[in-house]
């Protein structure tokens, strides 16, 4: 059978959507403070559905958002309490995953090109590679510029770990940055990520995309998000502010994922609004012809 790395879903989101009482410019990361357990059982939920790679619940802890709502100083602490609770869910799960890393946009999802020198932001990134040196994996996720994607790269290079880095397309095809998906994946080839992906976007736009992204990467991925819109968070409303599109159900979600893996796709999963039930659904309906498993278990380009 062929291999297929199988990350997560829609993790931030998921832990959102059960917490109660929770409305926070920091979401996820508030929920951990207030609700661990919450976040123990999204992370098993997921596990138990089949992922192989779990995301650490991190992605709104970067220093820059931190430092915003005055918990710069909780960065340590915060992390190593995603960790923690990662950690009980594999444990009780008894599963054998990897534990990936994230490395969001620093000041939030959906924005342009960040007024910031690329050593700059480089430097924050290192901060945050430090933090999570223990992971398995580093994922690069939402990127809309290449600036700060070629910034997260060079950070994560110097751990020696697998990365990847994943693009976020607009409804035209490019980034938000006004850059097409070719200069995007040429920039950061130079970097030598495991993976070149496509996540937090419609899955028809990585379905309409892909094929493109094969010939342009080695190894290529999508995880897509099923939000109607993006725009109130984009224009720095709080996650409250997104709903959910009623037609990415389970199997149809299927549908596009089968599509990216026969144009050639080998790491898939899901972004915000993808359930645990989405990613149950992927395995049992593709399981007799794809072995899925860890990003840590893909080759390392060129090896």
């Amino acid at each position: 059978m062929r291999p297929v790395v199988l990350l997560d879903g829609g993790l931030g989101q998921e832990i959102y959507r059960r917490a109660a009482n929770v409305s926070s410019a920091l979401w996820s990361v508030a929920v951990m403070h207030e609700q661990p357990d919450v976040v123990t059982a999204v992370h098993s939920d997921f596990i138990r559905a089949g992922a192989k790679t779990l995301s650490l619940n991190t992605y709104a802890a970067t220093p820059s958002r931190l430092l915003q709502h005055g918990q710069l100083e909780q960065l340590a602490t915060i992390h190593q309490h995603a960790f923690e609770l990662l950690g009980q869910a594999v444990k009780a799960t008894g599963a054998c995953v990897d534990i990936a890393g994230c490395l969001p946009p620093l000041a939030g999802s959906y924005q342009g090109q960040p007024a910031r020198s690329f050593e700059d932001l480089r430097d924050e990134y290192s901060v945050l590679v430090k933090q999570q040196a223990v992971a398995d994996v580093l994922l690069i996720e939402t990127m809309t510029n290449t600036l700060e994607a070629c910034a997260a790269c060079a950070a994560a290079s110097e751990l020696g770990k697998p990365f990847s880095v994943a693009f976020r397309l607009e409804a035209d095809g490019k980034l938000r940055s006004g850059e097409t998906l070719a200069e995007a994946v040429a920039a950061v080839s130079p970097y030598s990520p495991t993976a070149v992906m496509l996540n937090c976007c419609d899955p028809e736009l990585i379905s309409a995309a892909m094929p493109e992204l094969v010939k342009l990467h080695p190894c290529v991925g999508g995880y897509a998000n099923a939000f109607k819109s993006v725009e109130a968070m984009a224009r720095g409303g709080l996650v409250d502010a997104l709903e959910a599109r009623e037609d990415i159900s389970p199997q149809a979600y299927v549908a596009h994922v089968r599509q990216w893996l026969a144009d050639g796709a080998t790491v898939i999963g899901g972004c915000c609004e993808i359930t645990p039930e989405h990613v149950r659904h992927i395995v049992e309906t593709l399981a007799d012809d794809y072995e899925f498993i860890r990003f840590s278990q893909w080759p390392e380009p060129n090896s």
